[in-house]
């Protein structure tokens, strides 16, 4: 049994990590232009109503049995909680935990989730050749995109010949076996059109924000700043990806020959505009799914 205050304490956990993420970025400082505001209430709207529930859809095609969207739709929003407050890649294990909590199934579903992570990393190394193209970036970006390939497919096929070979540890195995499972050539292709979807409706949203910052409308603009985002966050480190985030969309602003300051303000309020909200909104659901 598990102490009354242990208890206690791990149920405050997702206050006490949405106070994190709003200490440490302090919000309040961020100053906004007249024409902001709009640009975030859009943003804000596209992000819940388009990209989250396409990313926990994409997640739900990889599951074994999956449960009510519903559910998985939570879980995922857990997730992220949890990874704009620790990072290092605690959003997959906390959505895989809080997706089926009474039924041993952290094993299976946190396979599941590396799945579809790889599938995000095929459809990301389509869109990289697509900018590489567009913008002619050059061998180097080409061959980012070759080597994410072939490194995709590598570990596929080492999934799949070690799966049968890992009878002494049945765990270890189950868990490959279902990852393998979850990354037949229907699933991989679903949930890569899944992820350029919704990468889709996050150009849309890169667009107001060039509005709202008075920068010329540019769809290949926008797309560069997609990649280079993606790019810097393909490997989860920092809480919320802090720094990566803005990182990736500085290089990329500066290469479309956005002022230096702008491209500053641009990231930091673009990057807040998705973490806050979602924590917000994460902590609330855990509340009432918990209260259940």
């Amino acid at each position: 049994m598990i102490p009354r205050r242990l208890k206690t304490v791990l149920r405050a956990l997702p206050l006490v990590l949405l106070a994190s993420v709003l200490w440490r970025e302090k919000p309040w400082n961020v100053h906004l232009s007249a024409r902001m505001p709009w640009a975030i209430a859009g943003t804000i709207v596209l992000n819940f109503a388009t990209y989250l529930p396409i990313k926990a859809l994409r997640w739900r095609v990889a599951l074994t049995n999956p449960p009510p969207f519903r559910e998985v739709f939570a879980a995922t929003l857990e997730g992220l909680l949890a990874n704009a407050a620790i990072g290092f890649g605690s959003g997959d294990v906390v959505r895989a935990a809080r997706l089926r909590r009474h039924q041993s199934q952290l094993t299976v579903d946190y396979a599941c989730a590396w799945a579809e992570r790889g599938a995000e990393v095929l459809a990301l190394a389509l869109l990289v050749f697509v900018a590489a193209l567009v913008f002619k970036l050059g061998s180097v970006a080409l061959a980012f995109s070759a080597l994410a390939v072939v490194g995709y497919a590598a570990v596929l096929a080492g999934g799949r010949w070690l799966a049968p070979r890992l009878t002494r540890w049945p765990r270890v195995q189950h868990a490959v076996a279902s990852g393998v499972q979850a990354s037949t050539p229907r699933r991989v292709a679903i949930m890569t059109a899944l992820s350029l979807l919704g990468w889709g409706s996050e150009t849309v949203m890169l667009l107001f924000f060039q509005m709202a910052f008075s920068i010329p409308p540019s769809f290949k603009l926008a797309l560069l700043t997609l990649v280079g985002i993606n790019a810097a966050i393909v490997i989860p480190t920092l809480p919320g990806n802090f720094g990566t985030f803005e990182a990736g969309a500085l290089m990329a602003l500066a290469m479309g020959g956005v002022a230096h300051d702008v491209a500053v303000l641009y990231a930091l309020t673009y990057h807040l505009t998705h973490v806050l909200p979602v924590a917000l909104v994460a902590t609330t659901v855990y509340l009432a799914r918990h209260a259940r």
